[in-house]
């Protein structure tokens, strides 16, 4: 298998990036907090009595405090790290397959800096991989992706666009190989779920499958009708696993089945 990029690095990069940028807009005020808790640490060394209990506790709470809020960005930011995190799940699911069998790419990139989070290449097909690392109990319908708060069911988030999504994007990796090597061949697109959920299940042409099942259900996926030239497939794979997908193709939704 080669893996020129790791599971999860460009979102972790990204989390790394946008964490950085938050803690900047505060270092004023973490600043002005360190060094509250520095002054009390000071009184606590210089007094006696209770009073030095009473100060060495609260300056270990501010500098506790402080640690903390350093490392909780705004949820917006946590995101990417979540992402990154589920990501690194899959690179490790995968890593069971066999490397005699099976071919897998991290982290794809294309040039407008968007990225295929997985491609796993073999004899039966070509699978773009998009995972989820999710919270609460997952469903899938027509509609959508649900997710379902364990603490409360009747908080449910939905995710409706995500078909158009996953088809548009293997379509794209479907006209980058077919113009890279002249194979005309299914991309199969496929949303890996990491929490609670029962599959796997396919809705409108993409398929949903819980991480811990996906080299299981890899192994059990029939060969396409059509068969291509794996090799050529690869080597255009690792080509851009190092140079990039270069620019995304404007590939109808549609076409991914063609």
């Amino acid at each position: 298998m080669s893996t020129a990029h790791r599971g999860g690095q460009s979102a972790g990069q990204k989390y790394k990036e946008l964490a950085h940028a938050w803690r900047r807009r505060f270092r004023v005020f973490f600043a002005i907090w360190l060094g509250i808790a520095i002054i009390l640490g000071v009184i606590g060394f210089v007094v006696n009595g209770q009073w030095k209990v009473a100060f060495g506790i609260a300056a270990g709470v501010l500098l506790g405090t402080l640690a903390w809020m350093r490392e909780s960005p705004p949820a917006r930011i946590e995101n990417w790290r979540w992402g990154s995190e589920g990501e690194r799940k899959t690179a490790k699911a995968l890593r069971r397959l066999s490397a005699a069998d099976w071919r897998v790419w991290h982290d794809l990139q294309w040039e407008d800096s968007t990225n295929i989070d997985h491609v796993v290449v073999g004899s039966a097909g070509i699978f773009l991989l998009d995972t989820k690392d999710c919270f609460g109990r997952i469903t899938v319908d027509s509609s959508g992706l649900h997710f379902q708060w364990l603490e409360d069911l009747d908080i449910v988030s939905d995710y409706r666009g995500i078909f158009t999504k996953e088809r548009s994007a293997s379509a794209a990796l479907k006209e980058r190989i077919q113009d890279g090597t002249g194979v005309r061949t299914w991309v199969e697109p496929v949303v890996v779920l990491w929490g609670q959920f029962e599959g796997p299940t396919k809705v409108d042409n993409v398929t949903f499958v819980p991480g811990n099942d996906l080299v299981a259900w890899l192994c059990g996926a029939h060969s396409p009708k059509q068969r291509f030239d794996v090799a050529k497939v690869s080597a255009l794979l690792d080509h851009t696993a190092r140079q990039g997908l270069g620019p995304r193709p404007r590939a109808p939704a549609k076409g991914v089945a063609d």
